[in-house]
């Protein structure tokens, strides 16, 4: 099957959220034996230095940095023309060109199926399309995200005010794009439900969750983060954004005190992505630690007495969690970071949404860590059970197959 693949990212290096699912999607394709032509509109331009390594993924590649200035004229446009700043943000007359050429090409004659993944790639997997299919990898429900992240005030007030004027034209975006598309993914049944009280189609919604890897074989090296012999509290994720720096300055600013007051010389890490300065100051070099991005995760979780999830806003599957727990490490999480989980996941990991609860979470996980392990262990056998790589890519290959041969 010969695909065309539209991504706002560059999927690699596969370390968090969407470039973990959409790296692990793309080999998973790649190794089957399908042809992949993939074209990525990104906002970073220094990931352009993954180029060979995406090449060793397709037949063919395209890559485009989006630009301040386009993203700000985007905004613009996007706001005169009443859609969601998240689908106006990603419009480029260059790529629409591209396209229009790749679709007259022996290549885009060849392509069987679209794959488009995340709203904001929608109208490029339409426009000039010549009747392919296209599966809508949409992960989380934008609306629902937008919805929470109103009604908080746990953001900016940029980001409420982005989050209100969203929200309305995302439900019909959202609901619209579903059904052009032949079907639209994401990766829980939270995110299914609100496309469903969207008003979606139940078939024409799929839940393909993310997997785990299993940890490599022998120890690893402990992270310089870490000192020795310290007990040790990790935060892993990328910390540029929104949701995520905000749990980690609620973190620091409610519970964390309340953590040193009992347990002294314990040491806070907040792993991962392009930190802001607001969080970047907060580092210290002695009990709090923000690393930026990292080349590994894993280490970061390995190493540490406890992993906490400290989200007052979240969407989707949080792989925070999960490769925490399937890595066999203790897990403090608010109920909104294990949404996405069933109740009987939920039973490894200890689940608190106030602060003093939140602090007792980890303080006990800290000075009982036997114990705390014992607890993750059965969250483990859960997430190694339920969430597997090579199964979310079986069911995305069976859906993308669906398309195909639905296509007159």
């Amino acid at each position: 099957m010969n695909l065309l693949v539209l991504t706002p990212l560059v999927p690699y290096p596969p370390h968090d959220g969407d470039k973990l699912r959409f790296y692990h999607f793309l080999r998973h394709l790649k190794a089957r034996g399908h042809v992949i032509d993939l074209v990525c509109l990104t906002r970073v331009k220094a990931d352009f230095q993954y180029e060979i390594d995406l090449r060793q993924l397709c037949r063919h590649l395209y890559l485009e940095h989006l630009t301040d200035g386009e993203l700000a004229l985007n905004l613009l446009g996007g706001a005169l023309m009443g859609q969601s700043l998240n689908v106006s943000s990603h419009f480029s007359p260059r790529l629409r060109d591209t396209l229009g050429d790749y679709w007259r090409s022996p290549l885009g004659r060849s392509v069987d199926v679209v794959l488009a993944h995340r709203l904001r790639t929608a109208p490029a997997a339409f426009e000039g399309n010549p009747g392919k299919p296209v599966v809508l990898e949409l992960t989380d429900c934008l609306t629902a995200y937008a919805e929470q992240l109103k009604k908080h005030s746990v953001a900016r007030f940029s980001r409420r005010l982005a989050a209100w004027w969203d929200y309305w034209f995302l439900k019909r975006e959202e609901e619209e794009w579903g059904e052009r598309a032949f079907k639209t993914c994401v990766v829980s049944e939270v995110d299914a439900r609100a496309l469903r009280e969207l008003g979606l189609p139940a078939g024409k919604i799929a839940v393909i969750p993310n997997g785990v890897e299993a940890a490599r074989k022998g120890p690893s090296q402990r992270p310089q983060a870490y000192p020795p012999g310290a007990a040790t509290v990790c935060f892993v994720g990328n910390m540029g954004y929104a949701a995520n720096e905000d749990g980690a300055l609620w973190f620091l600013d409610k519970v964390w005190p309340r953590v040193r007051a009992r347990v002294p010389g314990a040491v806070f890490a907040a792993v991962g992505g392009r930190p802001r300065k607001v969080l970047q100051k907060r580092h210290n070099g002695r009990d709090v630690r923000v690393t930026g991005w990292v080349p590994e995760v894993e280490p970061y979780f390995t190493h540490s007495t406890v992993s906490v999830a400290p989200l007052r806003v979240a969407a989707g599957m949080q792989n925070k969690v999960a490769l925490a727990l399937g890595l066999g490490v203790p897990v403090v999480a608010t109920p909104q970071a294990v949404s996405w989980m069933p109740p009987e996941g939920r039973d490894g990991v200890i689940v608190a949404g106030e602060k003093g609860a939140f602090a007792d979470g980890v303080v006990g996980a800290l000075l009982n860590p036997r114990a705390a392990r014992a607890f993750a262990a059965r969250g483990r056998k859960f997430i190694l059970r339920n969430y597997q790589w090579g199964e979310s890519g079986r069911k995305l290959e069976e859906i993308l197959e669906a398309a195909r041969k639905a296509s007159p």
